[in-house]
């Protein structure tokens, strides 16, 4: 058996910025959510052997908070996981070493949103709302090598979602 948690990164500033959209930073909101992820990972006891982490701004922001709980220091920080399609994250995930048991994968949308849809077993009710910057799903995964992993085959064993009261007017969604 192998656990799978799926994060989208945290609310970013908007597009319309001077940043480029790889260097575009989370804004106070998203600061907010990675460091609400992180807490909801301790006090669940959660630790990740691997870290998989778009090279983006934004993801490495929301992942920051997460360094103290990860039990190890193994994160892979890539621009080939940057804004990709549920394929490739789950091309990805097939290459990754037997001996890593629980990984955690960060990304964008649309690719975070429909990698769940595809991996989940029966359609999670979650998704009728979309899968917001700082979603985080969990997955028991049947199987004892990532090469094997296929879709359709992910049991959803935890969701979780920052609910932050709003700081002004809503951010736009972005991938």
């Amino acid at each position: 058996m192998k656990t799978l948690y799926l994060l989208r990164h945290a609310h970013a500033e908007p597009r319309p910025t001077a940043y480029a959209d790889f260097d575009r930073p989370l804004n106070d909101r998203g600061r907010e959510e990675a460091e609400a992820v992180a807490a909801y990972c301790q006090t669940k006891g959660l630790t990740f052997d691997f870290v998989m982490c778009s090279a983006a701004l934004r993801a490495q922001e929301t992942v920051e908070p997460l360094r103290s709980i990860v039990s190890t220091g193994d994160i892979e920080i890539s621009e080939k996981f940057y804004n990709i399609s549920e394929d490739l994250i789950l091309n990805h995930l097939k290459h990754l070493p037997h001996t890593r048991e629980n990984v955690l994968y960060v990304g964008h949308n649309p690719g975070i949103a429909f990698a769940i849809l595809r991996l989940a077993q029966s359609f999670p009710p979650f998704l009728n709302e979309g899968v917001a910057p700082a979603t985080l799903v969990g997955f028991q995964l049947p199987v004892d090598s990532w090469k094997d992993l296929e879709w359709g085959l992910g049991e959803i064993i935890d969701v979780f979602h920052p609910t932050l009261a709003p700081t002004g007017s809503p951010a736009p969604e972005e991938s």
